[in-house]
């Protein structure tokens, strides 16, 4: 993670924990994690450089994982805010489309820590639904390249090429336990365009033309540690 990542993951926090210094609640600390459907939304027409040739290109959903804390602050009877600090792999898998001079696969890896900020609404017996923005903070981006009839795969370095931050909006939905063990499904939805790309740059590696936004399914799991109030979301209509 380079300094500037780090400078802004600190104040993303202070943010956080400034926001949470208000609420006169019951902080509960929880881990998660779990695995992410990852895909990028593109522009039409897609091309990438391939052995000087173009080559046009499609995105499909890569499966990776996510692992991170959060925090449950009460807000009213309901209602609750949850902040959240989580490594998040991302990206693509990039297959060729037609018209294409030469074959090869491509692999988008980008690594995010994101920080989404939720205001979380609870259901009857358990179930939640929860949306608010999120920032990513863009930790390391890489493609690994597989040519038809290449003995070798080829990695590219492009963290340059892509914009250091994205916004996003997530949206989801879940159910917590008594025992504070929790499952959730979340969507995120990229708002910005995260393409850096140079012409000199497309030329060296594989980068993708055009609008790139990031598009992230997510499953996963949590657990709250301290003195839990959640049995009480068990009594229907409360």
């Amino acid at each position: 993670m380079t300094l500037s990542t780090s400078k802004k993951v600190s104040l993303l926090l202070l943010v956080t924990v400034a926001l949470i210094g208000t609420a006169n609640a019951q902080i509960q600390l929880g881990v998660k994690g779990g695995f992410n459907l990852a895909e990028l939304l593109t522009s039409d027409n897609q091309q990438v450089t391939v052995h000087g040739d173009p080559m046009a290109i499609r995105n499909y959903p890569r499966t990776v994982f996510n692992v991170g804390l959060l925090l449950s602050v009460p807000l009213a009877k309901k209602f609750s805010f949850q902040p959240e600090v989580v490594y998040s792999n991302q990206g693509a898998s990039g297959r060729p489309a037609g018209g294409y001079l030469v074959s090869a696969d491509e692999k988008y890896q980008l690594n995010y820590v994101n920080v989404p900020l939720l205001l979380k609404y609870q259901l009857p017996l358990g179930f939640f639904v929860e949306t608010g923005p999120q920032v990513g903070l863009l930790v390391s981006a890489r493609i690994d390249e597989t040519i038809i009839g290449d003995v070798n795969d080829n990695h590219y370095h492009v963290k340059d090429q892509f914009k250091s931050t994205d916004f996003s909006w997530a949206l989801g939905a879940g159910y917590l336990a008594p025992i504070d063990l929790g499952f959730d499904i979340r969507y995120n939805r990229g708002l910005s365009n995260i393409s850096n790309a140079t012409a000199s740059g497309m030329q060296s590696a594989p980068v993708q033309n055009g609008t790139i936004k990031n598009s992230v399914v997510q499953f996963g799991i949590f657990y709250l540690f301290g003195k839990s109030k959640n049995k009480t979301a068990f009594k229907a209509n409360e």
